[in-house]
């Protein structure tokens, strides 16, 4: 072992014993391969010194658990909930309808509805999507967190599925290798795992949380890095997608504050599909938003809540209103959904079929709504 100054780190040097903020909170797991951005973020956050390994040394597992609580708040842990997890994974008729579950959504035609790619990259990104979300699946510790998530929170699960099918799209878009996508599944698929380890009356609770329980909520962040540092076959940079994935571009996330580019990227592509799904969908405390709505905070959060390059490459691919779509626009007046290609997500074409007092059209006709700025969709009535 030997202790280094942080300015004499190099890349590939091996953390040898865990980095813990001064809140108690994991910075750096033991056995972590420094890189330029950890060096980088190790001076930035003011740490000092770092134990790294000598050659052919074996690792020290510090207790992380043990030393935040003597330095800081207590991550949330109960008993109760550990053994009905562990029930929930010995439950196999449950993980056959998991998996059936997932195997239906990433066969399903709806679910590529959202998209908004080219026939043939659709075709492809179908088939890719497919095999990632099925070999994942088919590593039992992931398959049995999943299985784990639809018991505690069918709505959680369905959510996690969608995030996954759109943080995909952006890393296609965005060039991302093999490799990187599949970390980008893990990672979207799981990234909210640590909420099944929060007590029941928090998580679906339709009121108003009070101030402590807005902080076990937020836990959940560190508790999902936890569950996933323990899996072997998860990649470091999808565990660090569930911890950093309410991170902010302007510095206003949790748990660390980080800023702009000292974001992951894979976090921040979690994020804001997140974000995006979560406005769309019934909550346990209040209903889905318009997606009108949702794509104006889209707009607004470029280089704000996220780097407005990601923002971007999401609005482009991603399809708020499928072709065939019946929707009422802002006037009163019915409409079905007739093109989405190359316009803004929330900009359709709309073929009218009936009036705003309710009477049909004898002879229908088109809507652009980029060319009416001054309507807008006001609701989906029915989808595919």
């Amino acid at each position: 072992m030997r202790e280094l100054h942080v300015e004499d780190l190099r890349p590939g040097d091996v953390v040898n014993k865990t980095l813990l903020s001064k809140g108690g909170m994991v910075m750096l797991e033991a056995g972590t391969v420094l890189t330029e951005y950890y060096i980088h973020r190790l001076r930035t956050l003011g740490f000092k010194r770092v134990s790294v390994k000598e050659p052919g040394e074996r690792t020290i597992m510090a207790d992380s658990a043990a030393k935040a609580k003597k330095r800081g708040p207590e991550v949330f842990r109960d008993e109760g909930i550990t053994e009905a997890v562990a029930g929930m994974k010995s439950n196999a008729e449950s993980l056959a309808k998991t998996q059936e579950s997932i195997r239906l959504f990433v066969e399903s035609e709806h679910t590529f509805s959202r998209l908004s790619l080219p026939f043939l990259e659709t075709v492809k990104f179908r088939r890719d999507f497919r095999e990632r979300v099925l070999s994942a699946l088919a590593e039992k510790p992931i398959a049995d967190e999943m299985n784990v998530m639809l018991q505690s929170d069918p709505q959680l699960f369905r959510h996690s599925l969608h995030v996954s099918l759109l943080s995909n799209v952006l890393g296609d878009v965005r060039g991302f290798d093999k490799s990187r996508m599949e970390e980008l599944t893990l990672g979207s698929l799981l990234f909210d795992v640590g909420m099944t380890r929060l007590p029941e009356n928090i998580v679906k609770a339709n009121r108003k949380l009070t101030d402590e329980e807005r902080e076990t909520v937020r836990q959940h962040t560190r508790i999902g890095y936890k569950v996933l540092s323990e899996i072997k076959s998860i990649p470091q940079q999808a565990a660090r997608a569930a911890l950093l994935h309410h991170e902010r571009f302007d510095g206003h996330g949790y748990p660390f504050s980080f800023r702009g580019k000292d974001i992951p990227e894979l976090a921040q592509l979690v994020g804001l599909a997140d974000i995006y799904d979560a406005l769309l969908s019934q909550r346990h405390y209040r209903d889905s938003y318009p997606s009108n709505e949702a794509m104006e905070y889209l707009f607004a959060a470029g280089n704000y809540d996220f780097g407005m390059d990601v923002v971007q490459s999401f609005l482009k691919h991603v399809v708020v209103y499928p072709v065939s779509s019946l929707v009422e626009l802002s006037n009163g007046q019915v409409g079905i959904v007739e093109q989405t290609a190359n316009r803004l997500a929330h900009r359709p074409v709309i073929r009218i079929i009936q009036e705003a007092n309710g009477e049909p059209i004898a002879k229908t006709y088109t809507v652009d709504l980029n060319e009416n700025r001054q309507l807008v969709i006001r609701r989906l009535i029915r989808g595919l």
